[in-house]
């Protein structure tokens, strides 16, 4: 049964504030849940979604891993893994924002398809995955799959290219920049 349609202008009110600094008068609240959402709460941060084809299974994941969703990740190849499937692909390239949690979730699920007996392969991350995969140091513990490697090599880390090398200090150069201790 649904309650009444109630004119805001004859809702029954409430008092709410502060009782030494003045309390304000306003309207109760008569539909809590029929408020119209933002437009960014419609869509979900992460969907995964996941079929089959022949041996393989492809868990497609769209949006953003963070640590509000990474653990769906591994829960899914948990499931996928009870039952026996050689190869199971990851798509990851329409995910726009990767986590640290998104990244342990990968290696979780890395570890658990691997101790089932099967394989877990990254299918076509986007540049910004690899970039950041690159930069935590997690791509030789992970398999890619045809993925575009920058350079030719898989990146392994983090690698600062400088315009000239440092000038190399010797013991004069080391002590010069010290200054004498002075008892104060």
């Amino acid at each position: 049964m649904r309650p009444p349609v109630v004119n805001p202008a004859s809702a029954p009110r409430r008092r709410v504030g502060h009782p030494r600094r003045g309390r304000r008068q306003h309207v109760t609240d008569q539909f809590p849940d029929r408020r119209p959402l933002p437009p960014g709460l419609h869509t979900p941060i992460m969907s995964l979604a996941w079929s089959r084809d022949g041996s393989t299974s492809l868990i497609t994941v769209a949006g953003e891993i963070d640590m509000s969703n990474a653990h769906l990740l591994p829960e899914l190849v948990e499931f996928l893994c009870q039952s026996p499937v050689p190869l199971i692909a990851v798509d990851l390239s329409a995910v726009r924002f990767l986590g640290a949690h998104g990244i342990t979730a990968l290696l979780q699920a890395s570890k658990l398809v691997t101790s089932a007996g099967a394989r877990l392969t990254l299918r076509d991350p986007s540049p910004f995955v690899l970039r950041v995969l690159g930069a935590a140091g997690v791509m030789p513990h992970l398999d890619l799959d045809g993925a575009p490697r920058p350079g030719g090599a898989a990146p392994t880390g983090v690698v600062l290219r400088l315009a000239r090398p440092p000038p190399a200090r010797t013991s004069a150069d080391r002590l010069a920049g010290q200054r004498p201790h002075s008892p104060s």
